[in-house]
């Protein structure tokens, strides 16, 4: 790896260490990663990051772990032995970033906490990644993805309303939390990379999931608990244009907001008829009466194949797309124009495909065909790195404190 930055590789030469299990740190250092940086992971002997037995797996390395790490080398070590907390001290030492996603407290009983690593090396980027914050009442318990779905009204969100029981509550079917903070995390470190440009030093940031989460769903999400007083107009939220446009064979997604769109539309689905109807007249009536716009939208292409709603829609410049199956999305021809997966194959996990890094800079393609690491895979090379001799090593590996795979 270059030791350079370049364009296309804009944190080549910086050094992070990510001290984490599960998503969001691990996704944070992988996304630095594809922009050049060098990883070091750090895990612990036993069991390593809980995430490498999560989900589809092959030679007993999962899919996810290898979706959140590729790229990076991995260091199995026990933070309780001496040897531990100094090796992590010296990494850190030399570290630009160093990330870690334990509860509040934990990394200063392990004699590691911020203040002492940065008085080592104030340059140090500390990023301190929790579940709830670092205070109130929720601050020392754990949290997952799911959980925090719940506390931030995700949950709520996408339940609805039940007309029989009120509000009810679902999950958004993928682990959204943990990835909403794991940009949120370099986007964070990355902006503290700039501010070390101009001043030198390094800073300590603190991340919380339920904080990141709620940044992220408010804009559109809580946009009708925004606007506080009395003369705010309440219109119906946008999520109620998230509909599908089915057809006889697949269904469409699209957004249809001016008035030349609901004429193309509606002269394609045989209901000229309606365009003196009130609710059709502009785009404030139809966001006014969404629920019963894309009720006729929804069941008014049922007659009609993708093809043809699809030819109509790009004829009236509609923004619209097919609706994908996720084992159907990587043989669509724009994902497959801008390169947005890679097939590749590696020694443990055999031939897979992954998403290339989505930032094109300098309009390069982009690539991170990498292995994810076994578990304490460079773990000897790295502790002889860091200045420790063969017979430490060595014996720490045989009192069980290291892990050399």
């Amino acid at each position: 790896m270059s030791m350079t930055p370049t364009a296309e590789q804009p944190l080549a030469g910086l050094k992070i260490v990510e001290m984490s299990t599960m998503i969001t740190c691990s996704l944070a250092a992988m996304m630095m990663r594809a922009q050049g940086a060098e990883v070091v992971k750090v895990e612990p002997v036993l069991m390593g990051d809980p995430m490498r037995y999560i989900g589809s797996q092959k030679n007993g390395q999962s899919a996810l772990f290898h979706n959140c790490n590729r790229g990076k080398r991995s260091l199995a070590i026990d933070l309780k032995h001496e040897n531990g907390v100094e090796a992590v001290k010296r990494l850190a030492g030399e570290a630009d970033i160093l990330l870690n996603n334990y509860r509040p407290g934990v990394m200063d009983k392990l004699g590691l906490g911020s203040d002492i690593l940065r008085a080592a090396n104030p340059r140090l980027i500390n990023v301190a990644v929790t579940g709830f914050g670092t205070i109130g009442p929720l601050a020392h318990r754990p949290a997952y993805d799911h959980v925090i779905q719940g506390i931030s009204g995700l949950t709520g969100m996408q339940g609805g309303t039940d007309p029989e029981t009120g509000d009810s509550y679902d999950f958004i079917k993928m682990l959204i939390c943990d990835k909403v903070t794991a940009y949120t995390v370099a986007q964070a470190a990355t902006a503290a990379l700039v501010a070390r440009a101009a001043t030198g030093e390094g800073q300590h940031i603190d991340i919380s999931m339920l904080h990141a989460c709620l940044a992220f769903m408010w804009p559109d999400g809580m946009m009708h608990f925004t606007l506080l007083d009395d003369d705010a107009i309440d219109l119906p939220p946008m999520s109620e244009t998230y509909q599908t446009i089915n057809t006889k064979d697949g269904a469409i997604a699209a957004s249809a907001l001016t008035d030349q769109h609901w004429d193309a539309i509606l002269k394609l689905l045989g209901r000229e008829d309606l365009k003196d109807n009130p609710i059709f007249a502009s785009l404030p009536a139809r966001m006014a009466n969404i629920g019963e716009v894309m009720k006729i939208l929804k069941d008014g292409a049922l007659n009609l194949t993708v093809d043809e709603v699809m030819h109509a829609f790009e004829a009236a410049d509609i923004p619209s797309a097919p609706c994908e199956r996720r084992s159907t999305v990587t043989a669509n021809e724009q994902v497959q124009a801008i390169g947005a997966l890679e097939t590749y194959v590696t020694e443990n996990l055999g031939r897979l495909t992954a998403p290339t890094p989505p930032a094109l800079f300098n309009a390069a393609p982009t690539s991170l065909a990498e292995p994810s690491p076994g578990h304490g895979q460079h773990s000897r090379a790295i502790m002889e790195e860091l200045g420790f001799d063969v017979d430490t090593v060595e014996d720490m590996a045989q009192k069980g404190a290291l892990l050399c795979a």
